[in-house]
This record gives C-alpha cells, sequence and structure tokens, in this order.
C-alpha cells in the first residue's frame, strides 16, 4: 500500500511537470510545448493505466466534442486537392487532440495543484512581459526593433496580448489563495495592464475590456447587485459608443502653402536611401506617406520642409508612420491609426485593418461558392489565392493571407455544418462554464469567441496550443468554493 501511495505521488509530480512545461511553452516557447507534448504521451504509455484513462476520456464530452472537430479535419482530406498542405494543417492542429489527451485522461486531482499552475502561468507571462519591454524600449536599435509589433520576443504579439488578458482573472484568483500576498498580484495586474495599452494590440486591448467587465458583472451578479451591474453595463456601451464616435470623425490637414512635389522628391532623396517614388517598409506609397507625415506637423510639402525634419522624423516615415500621432506609444496613437483607416480606403497595404476587411471579402466570397461541405482541409490557401486574383484585389501577393477569421475559415473550410458544429462547441464549453461557476472558464470562452472574429487563432500550433489547453482544464468541474470567493 505505501508503495502504491509513493508511487501515485511521483506521478503526480511527472504529470504536474509535463503540464508546466506545457503552460511555460503556450507563453514563450515551440520547444517547451512540443517537448511537454512528447513526455506527455510517454507518460500515458508507461502508466499503461489504459482503461482508467479511457473512462476518464469517456465521461469527458468536450474531450469527445474536440475529437470529432479533429475527425472533420481527417474527413476534410477527401475532397481536397492540395494533400500536402492538408497535411501540414492535420499536423498543426494536432495539439488540439495532443494536450486535452494528457489533461483529461489523467485530470488534476487536487485544486492547490491548478494554484500552482496559475501561480507558474503569470511568473512566466511577467518575466517575459518584463524582457520584451526592456528590449523594445532600451535596445530597440540592437535588434532594429521597427515596430510596435515587434515588442513580442515570443511568437505572435497578437497572441501574447490576449494570454496577458487572461493573466488578469487568474491574478484575481490567486488573490483569494493567497491574500498576504495580494499588493504584489495587484502591483503585476497593473502591469499587465499597461503592458496591453503600451502594445496597441487590438485583439489584446478587446479581451482586456472583456476580461475586465466580465469579472465585475460576474461578481456583481453572483452578489445579486443588479443596478450596480446595469451601471457597469451603461459604462461599457458608453465607452463602445464614444469609441465608435472619435472613429467616425474624418482627419483632416490643413493646407498651409501649395504644394512643391519637384522640391519634396529632391530633397527626400538626399536625405533617405528608400527613394522617394518608390514603397514604405509597410508597401505604401512613400510619397503619399510623406506627405501625410508633413502635414500631422503642420509643415507645408515642400522641399525645404524636409530639411526641417529629424533623422527620428525620416526613419519613422521610412517605416510606413504617415502620422506623427502614430509613432506614439499606447492605445490613443493605434486608435489614431484606425480612424485614419476608416476614412482612407483606397490603399489596404500595410493598414491591417483594411487588409482584414479584404480577407474577409474574400473569404466570404469562398464561401458562397462551397457553403455545403467547404473547399476542405488543405485547400483554404489555394481556395483564397484564386479568389483574389479573380477578383482583383489591391492587395499585394505578398499581403494576400488567410481569412484572420476563424469562423470564415471554419466555414470556407468544412462548410455549413462545419462552421454550425464549431460553434455548437463554443458554446455548450460557455453555458458549461456558466453553470459550474468557473470565473475563469467563463472569461476564457468569452475571450475566444469574440477574439476568433479578428483572429485566425486556430491555425498555428501556438495557437491551437493555447486554445487546447485551457479548454482542456475546463471541460471538467475543478473549482470548488474557494476557487471563486
Amino acid at each position: 500500500m505505501f508503495l502504491k501511495l509513493r508511487q501515485s505521488l511521483i506521478q503526480e509530480k511527472i504529470h504536474f511537470f509535463i503540464l508546466s512545461l506545457l503552460l511555460v511553452g503556450i507563453v514563450s516557447s515551440k520547444f517547451f510545448l512540443s517537448l511537454g507534448m512528447m513526455l506527455g504521451g510517454l507518460n500515458l504509455l508507461l502508466v499503461a493505466d489504459f482503461k482508467g484513462n479511457f473512462a476518464n476520456l469517456k465521461k469527458n464530452r468536450f474531450f469527445i466534442f474536440i475529437l470529432l472537430f479533429y475527425l472533420i479535419h481527417l474527413l476534410g482530406i477527401l475532397w481536397t486537392e492540395d494533400i500536402s498542405h492538408g497535411f501540414d494543417d492535420l499536423r498543426v492542429k494536432a495539439s488540439l487532440i495532443a494536450i486535452p489527451l494528457i489533461i483529461c485522461s489523467n485530470p488534476i486531482p487536487t485544486t492547490s495543484i491548478i494554484r500552482k499552475l496559475f501561480l507558474l502561468f503569470v511568473l512566466t507571462l511577467l518575466v517575459t512581459s518584463i524582457y520584451n519591454f526592456t528590449i523594445y524600449t532600451l535596445f530597440r536599435e540592437i535588434f532594429e526593433l521597427n515596430d510596435i509589433r515587434d515588442l513580442s520576443r515570443f511568437g505572435s504579439h497578437i497572441r501574447y496580448g490576449i494570454l496577458i488578458a487572461i493573466g488578469i482573472p487568474v491574478l484575481l484568483e490567486l488573490k483569494s489563495y493567497h491574500p498576504k500576498w495580494k499588493y504584489l498580484f495587484l502591483l503585476v495586474g497593473l502591469w499587465f495592464l499597461f503592458y496591453s495599452y503600451y502594445s496597441q494590440v487590438l485583439s489584446g486591448i478587446i479581451a482586456v475590456l472583456i476580461v475586465v467587465f466580465g469579472t465585475l458583472l460576474w461578481k456583481l451578479f453572483n452578489a445579486k447587485k443588479y443596478f450596480w451591474a446595469l451601471g457597469i453595463i451603461s459604462v461599457f456601451l458608453i465607452l463602445i459608443s464614444s469609441t465608435i464616435l472619435y472613429l467616425m470623425i474624418p482627419i483632416e490637414y490643413n493646407e498651409t502653402s501649395p504644394a512643391n512635389y519637384i522640391s519634396l522628391k529632391e530633397e527626400w532623396n538626399k536625405r533617405s536611401l528608400i527613394p522617394f517614388d518608390s514603397l514604405d517598409l509597410r508597401k505604401q506609397k512613400l510619397s503619399s506617406t510623406l506627405e501625410r507625415y508633413l502635414h500631422s506637423k503642420n509643415l507645408p510639402v515642400r522641399g525645404d520642409c524636409v530639411l526641417k525634419l529629424s533623422s527620428k522624423d525620416i526613419h519613422n516615415i521610412e517605416l510606413g508612420y504617415a502620422d506623427i500621432n502614430e509613432t506614439k506609444s499606447g492605445l490613443i496613437a493605434r486608435l489614431y491609426g484606425v480612424r485614419f483607416q476608416i476614412h482612407n480606403t483606397s490603399n489596404p497595404n500595410g493598414h491591417s485593418i483594411l487588409e482584414r476587411i479584404e480577407y474577409w471579402k474574400t473569404g466570404w466570397q469562398v464561401i458562397k461558392e462551397n457553403w455545403v461541405f467547404g473547399v476542405g482541409t488543405g485547400d483554404k490557401k489555394i481556395a483564397m489565392e484564386k479568389m483574389y486574383e479573380r477578383k482583383n484585389s489591391k492587395l499585394l501577393p505578398e499581403r494576400r493571407l488567410r481569412a484572420h477569421n476563424t469562423y470564415i475559415t471554419f466555414c470556407l473550410t468544412f462548410g455549413l455544418f462545419g462552421i454550425v458544429f464549431f460553434c455548437y462547441i463554443l458554446f455548450n464549453f460557455l453555458r458549461f462554464q456558466l453553470k459550474n461557476q468557473s470565473l475563469i472558464g467563463f472569461l476564457f470562452i468569452c475571450v475566444s469567441i469574440i477574439t476568433f472574429i479578428f483572429e485566425d487563432s486556430l491555425e498555428t500550433q501556438m495557437g491551437v496550443s493555447f486554445f487546447a489547453f485551457f479548454f482542456a482544464l475546463f471541460s471538467r468541474k475543478i473549482q470548488t468554493e474557494e476557487l471563486n470567493k
């Protein structure tokens, strides 16, 4: 009996180590992520408790849902022309099965282990975010970081921004477990908020808003303070309305004197290695970028005004910043850029919002022609490329990317049945979190549902792994009264 207990404790520590590797890997390293999945699979084989593992998987309906969803990807190979791309997609989506298999076949037995995982998650986010900020602000020139998107040194800046947002409710839960550390958790939470603001990642900022307002509403509804909840909803609606009104106001520049493009071109070519008649680093017409930048500084569009620009200004123009306000850090700079894009739609290249609209339109055209079964697992890239050509898209060939919308991507890949089943999984999971009063699980799925609108989150291994880990973690009732007090 003692030997069995000892083996059980050793196995528990091994399982925790594997989950730790997965969690750290999701935040910062494909190597740790791959190592965690490899060791997790090996551990299941060595322990060889296949009967117990199968029983755990069988009673977890969300594992069955995700397994069926992966099987749809397998079936999608049958009507695919590009088989190699189809199998590559299956490889990327393998985490969708591997991680839930590791977590769900051997469920985490106690909330104390989950608390340790939460602490590790927050600590990893804290260390990596401080590293990101330090490198970007102090060593930008050494590492040649020319864009705010280079702030994230650990993969996609969008995925990282969403992870930071998820870290905020985790901190709130940890505060309940460790009241002595509440001020430390508060400081870390404020740092996460500042990082989200500074990073200018719209998906991350949207995720933070969902988390903040979602948490407040959760607490107020549980406390039956409906009047205050209504007040929070009103504040949220006012904030959204004000932002929309701000974005609807066109950006106007005052013409101070007639433009002189001959002298402008001559002086620019003296100050920059990028020719006046070429493109900036965002693939925009440099002449237009320069003109707008001068307007934003209330300078006439003339050659002598190019001489008034600092070396920093010249570098900003080369990078594609067409307004001095866009060079500032923080959310306001990002909103200013979005505001310009909304009112200047002639050239979508280099403008993330306009590019996404073009992606969505193209994806929708593909859906309309393949709405029953979709184009198959491997043909989504080919289908998008062909549609870009057919509609003579203004996007440059290198800017013609995926749909950047998870729902559009799954609909054009698997048709009506595929997207309906995917949405069924999401909203069934949402209802499960509400039923079990799991705050973090609820916020995770809310953030996922909303950010899927703006991103192809499940088209990369890291994105799939992030979703799979938290989906599996909250696929069973793990929280106690202590977890959500």
